[in-house]
């Protein structure tokens, strides 16, 4: 299955900087909060899921075909 969205709640974000250290081309970090890149397909699935995983508060959700 391919992910087709990633989102990020803001309410839930912590900004703790794991998704952009585990997916740095899908993840950025501004204010304090973390943002999906415009171009985050140029990460891998893999590491996409794995800044999902490592999120402390599950603020990542993906949607997948």
């Amino acid at each position: 299955m391919a992910i087709k969205k990633i989102q990020v709640d803001q309410n839930l974000c912590i900004g703790c900087g794991a998704c952009q250290s585990m997916a740095p081309k899908a993840f950025e970090l501004k204010d304090g909060k973390s943002y999906v890149k415009e171009n985050w397909q140029e990460e891998s699935e893999e590491n996409i899921k794995a800044a999902k995983e490592s999120c402390p508060v599950q603020a990542i959700s993906l949607e997948e075909d």
